[in-house]
């Protein structure tokens, strides 16, 4: 039987590839934030910024400020005080600061935007939001509610909250109502919300994960009962984001941790660190992640080319049928879907809606042995679920993605 080979070699991180800490030493740490250019932290110390070889770090105040949260937006600075004193804007990237008066005494502990509106959560006041960059705000809803994280997803808004066994609000209207549900128990600290590839993912005593927006919950990893439902194995998730197909989080006692199945499975990635350290925050700047420290505000930094395998010419793997997860997922307008052929054949790949109906035909040709990629616009289909069928000799395969407008 003739076989067909792609010439492969995996890139090895470096023997000495591992965390570095860089020079910021600034108290508690609480978050980061990436422009694409530079990262920013917000400290116990109030804001630093570095660029991306993270020497130095510089100071920009607010001076004497203990500061949870910090986003860019455009080109103005917003900071959520985490000692009742509101929000901080800057527009010359901190030589100075005001306050708007509308959202000057709350505890904000997560900022977050969407394409109409900035929101503000705080601790005991509910949602707050914005749609002039952040100089009037208005109450959103959820008033008593202590929040620890906000993040959009499309046109939902989703805040977690340490209600009884952890609630999850979201709202499809941008604060103008709210629905809720719990992730059950032993849910009781929260600390973050992600989404990635059809799953939102709560980081608390385990990690729970919710694949129809928010509605129904389950532990996808970190809790195991003993015989009579007591956990005895519990890891804490804190805060979570992805390079590639790679998930990154931080866990409580346990630095950092990565997954390449969508959070189903995790491991150890703290070559350079002390394994039992806690980490408040995770962010992705240029080429490297950083990991911010919460005690002693540490800021670490490792190349994200450690998660990255790649083609060149060396040794020779037997190539696979293979239709992978389009990226990024959710879209809009565009996405890419990669897939591998083995031997050379007739491919076609097409998209369709829930009712099967043909929306998209991408590729009904021969195509040789190889890896190809190729390219979905969908300007013009409605936000919504679809599915991509690759079909290449006797191999089938169909995946789901979400155009998200």
């Amino acid at each position: 039987m003739k076989k067909y080979f792609l010439i492969l070699i995996i890139i090895a991180p470096l023997l000495n590839a591992q965390w570095n800490q860089s020079s910021l030493n600034a108290g508690f740490g609480r978050s980061l934030y990436s422009d694409g250019t530079n990262i920013y932290a917000a400290t116990s110390q109030g804001v630093y910024y570095t660029n991306d070889t993270g020497e130095p770090w510089f100071s920009i105040g607010p001076q004497n400020e203990d500061l949870f949260t910090v986003i860019k937006i455009n080109d103005k600075l917003i900071a959520g005080s985490g000692a009742s004193h509101g929000v901080f804007l800057s527009t010359n990237n901190g030589q100075d600061w005001y306050q708007p008066p509308t959202l000057s005494a709350q505890t904000v502990y997560c900022l977050e935007k969407n394409d109409n509106f900035i929101f503000a959560g705080t601790w005991g006041d509910g949602v707050f939001r914005s749609s002039d960059n952040g100089e009037s705000w208005q109450s959103a809803g959820l008033d008593g509610k202590g929040l620890m994280d906000i993040i959009t997803v499309g046109n939902t808004v989703f805040t977690i909250s340490p209600d009884f066994y952890t609630k999850i609000y979201y709202s499809t209207d941008n604060g103008n109502t709210w629905n809720s549900s719990s992730l059950g128990y032993p849910a009781s600290d929260p600390h973050g919300l992600y989404y990635n590839d059809g799953k939102l993912f709560a980081c608390d005593d385990g990690l729970w994960a919710s694949t129809d927006m928010g509605i129904s919950w389950h532990n996808e990893y970190g809790l195991s009962f003993d015989s009579t439902g007591y956990p005895i194995i519990v890891k804490k998730f804190f805060k979570m984001t992805k390079y590639n197909q790679y998930l990154i989080a931080s866990v409580m006692f346990e630095s950092i941790h990565i997954s390449s199945d969508n959070g189903e499975s995790w491991s150890p990635f703290n070559e350079g660190l002390i394994n039992d350290w806690t980490f408040a925050d995770l962010e992705i700047n240029g080429s490297y992640i950083w990991a911010l420290r919460g005690f002693f505000g540490n800021a670490y930094r490792r190349p994200v080319i450690d998660l990255v395998t790649d083609l060149e010419e060396e040794n020779s793997y037997e190539y696979n049928f293979q239709l992978e997860q389009n990226y990024p997922n959710p879209f809009n307008p565009s996405t890419i879907i990669r897939y591998n052929l083995p031997a050379e054949g007739n491919v076609i790949l097409k998209v369709y809606d829930l009712l099967g109906t043909e929306v998209a035909s991408l590729v009904d040709e021969e195509k040789p042995a190889g890896a190809y990629q190729v390219e979905l616009n969908g300007i013009n289909l409605a936000s919504g679920i679809y599915l991509y069928r690759l079909q290449a000799g006797e191999y089938v395969n169909t995946r789901k993605m979400i155009l998200l407008k």
